[in-house]
Protein backbone atom coordinates (compact mmCIF):
# COMPACT_ATOMS: atom_id res chain seq x y z
CA UNK A 1 0.00 0.00 0.00
CA UNK A 2 3.09 2.43 0.74
CA UNK A 3 4.48 1.70 -2.20
CA UNK A 4 1.26 2.24 -4.39
CA UNK A 5 0.69 5.56 -2.74
CA UNK A 6 4.36 6.84 -3.24
CA UNK A 7 4.00 6.10 -7.32
CA UNK A 8 0.90 7.68 -7.16
CA UNK A 9 2.36 10.93 -5.58
CA UNK A 10 5.44 10.54 -8.05
CA UNK A 11 3.06 10.39 -10.97
CA UNK A 12 0.88 13.26 -9.77
CA UNK A 13 4.02 15.10 -9.33
CA UNK A 14 5.20 14.51 -12.63
CA UNK A 15 2.15 15.85 -14.20
CA UNK A 16 1.58 18.85 -12.81
CA UNK A 17 5.63 19.85 -13.02
CA UNK A 18 4.58 19.50 -16.98
CA UNK A 19 7.02 16.74 -17.53
CA UNK A 20 9.87 19.24 -16.73
CA UNK A 21 9.37 22.02 -18.76
CA UNK A 22 9.86 25.87 -17.80
CA UNK A 23 8.36 28.27 -19.44
CA UNK A 24 11.00 29.24 -21.50
CA UNK A 25 11.11 25.89 -22.80
CA UNK A 26 7.66 26.51 -24.43
CA UNK A 27 7.62 27.84 -27.95
CA UNK A 28 6.53 32.15 -27.71
CA UNK A 29 2.92 32.51 -28.91
CA UNK A 30 4.73 34.47 -31.91
CA UNK A 31 6.18 31.32 -32.98
CA UNK A 32 4.40 30.02 -36.17
CA UNK A 33 5.40 26.12 -36.33
CA UNK A 34 2.22 25.81 -39.04
CA UNK A 35 -0.53 27.40 -37.49
CA UNK A 36 -1.22 30.28 -39.73
CA UNK A 37 -0.44 32.56 -37.18
CA UNK A 38 2.03 34.64 -39.59
CA UNK A 39 -0.42 34.17 -42.76
CA UNK A 40 -1.13 37.72 -44.06
CA UNK A 41 -4.55 37.74 -46.24
CA UNK A 42 -5.68 40.78 -48.12
CA UNK A 43 -8.29 41.70 -50.91
CA UNK A 44 -7.63 42.38 -54.28
CA UNK A 45 -10.11 44.06 -56.97
CA UNK A 46 -9.40 41.20 -59.25
CA UNK A 47 -10.40 37.82 -60.54
CA UNK A 48 -8.50 35.09 -59.64
CA UNK A 49 -7.65 34.03 -63.19
CA UNK A 50 -5.50 37.93 -63.79
CA UNK A 51 -4.74 38.03 -60.03
CA UNK A 52 -3.10 34.35 -60.40
CA UNK A 53 -0.64 36.14 -63.05
CA UNK A 54 0.12 38.81 -60.58
CA UNK A 55 1.12 36.63 -57.88
CA UNK A 56 3.05 34.07 -59.65
CA UNK A 57 4.99 37.37 -61.04
CA UNK A 58 5.37 39.33 -57.87
CA UNK A 59 7.06 35.51 -56.64
CA UNK A 60 8.95 35.15 -59.60
CA UNK A 61 10.69 38.98 -59.22
CA UNK A 62 11.96 37.93 -55.56
CA UNK A 63 13.79 35.49 -57.65
CA UNK A 64 11.51 32.09 -56.29
CA UNK A 65 11.54 29.10 -57.28
CA UNK A 66 8.30 27.56 -58.69
CA UNK A 67 7.16 24.89 -57.73
CA UNK A 68 3.23 24.05 -58.50
CA UNK A 69 0.32 26.17 -59.56
CA UNK A 70 -2.67 24.75 -59.50
CA UNK A 71 -5.98 26.63 -60.04
CA UNK A 72 -9.27 27.21 -61.49
CA UNK A 73 -11.69 29.94 -62.28
CA UNK A 74 -12.19 29.82 -58.57
CA UNK A 75 -8.88 30.17 -57.53
CA UNK A 76 -5.88 28.02 -56.50
CA UNK A 77 -2.77 27.75 -54.49
CA UNK A 78 1.15 29.11 -55.75
CA UNK A 79 4.18 27.00 -54.08
CA UNK A 80 7.42 28.64 -54.43
CA UNK A 81 10.36 27.89 -52.46
CA UNK A 82 12.95 30.59 -51.50
CA UNK A 83 16.91 29.93 -51.90
CA UNK A 84 17.44 28.57 -48.55
CA UNK A 85 14.55 26.17 -49.26
CA UNK A 86 12.13 28.06 -47.09
CA UNK A 87 8.52 27.22 -48.62
CA UNK A 88 6.72 30.30 -49.73
CA UNK A 89 2.42 29.51 -50.09
CA UNK A 90 0.32 31.59 -52.24
CA UNK A 91 -3.54 30.95 -52.03
CA UNK A 92 -6.20 32.67 -53.64
CA UNK A 93 -9.66 32.40 -52.81
CA UNK A 94 -12.64 34.30 -55.41
CA UNK A 95 -15.11 36.53 -52.69
CA UNK A 96 -17.56 37.69 -55.51
CA UNK A 97 -17.53 38.06 -59.29
CA UNK A 98 -14.93 40.98 -59.02
CA UNK A 99 -12.79 40.49 -56.14
CA UNK A 100 -10.21 37.90 -54.58
CA UNK A 101 -8.43 37.13 -51.56
CA UNK A 102 -4.86 36.31 -51.66
CA UNK A 103 -3.16 34.47 -48.61
CA UNK A 104 0.65 34.11 -48.50
CA UNK A 105 2.52 32.50 -45.82
CA UNK A 106 6.13 32.44 -45.94
CA UNK A 107 7.76 29.67 -43.82
CA UNK A 108 8.58 28.98 -41.07
CA UNK A 109 5.82 32.12 -40.35
CA UNK A 110 8.00 35.17 -41.76
CA UNK A 111 4.95 37.80 -41.27
CA UNK A 112 7.42 40.32 -42.87
CA UNK A 113 8.51 38.89 -46.05
CA UNK A 114 4.72 37.91 -46.88
CA UNK A 115 3.71 41.69 -45.92
CA UNK A 116 6.90 42.34 -48.53
CA UNK A 117 5.03 40.13 -51.40
CA UNK A 118 1.33 41.49 -50.53
CA UNK A 119 3.07 44.92 -51.62
CA UNK A 120 5.05 43.77 -54.67
CA UNK A 121 1.40 41.99 -55.51
CA UNK A 122 -0.22 45.31 -55.28
CA UNK A 123 1.73 47.01 -57.32
CA UNK A 124 1.27 44.03 -60.23
CA UNK A 125 -2.60 44.28 -60.03
CA UNK A 126 -2.44 48.33 -60.41
CA UNK A 127 -0.73 47.65 -63.44
CA UNK A 128 -3.07 45.18 -64.55
CA UNK A 129 -5.73 47.52 -64.22
CA UNK A 130 -3.88 49.98 -66.14
CA UNK A 131 -3.76 48.17 -69.42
Amino acid sequence: MKTLAIALLTALSVTLSGCGKSDQDLAPKKTDFGTGLNTVEKMYDATPIPLFEAVSNALKSYDLTMETDRHDDLGGEIVARRADGAKVTAKITARDEASSEVSIRVAPGNKNLAEMIHARIAEKVAGLEAK
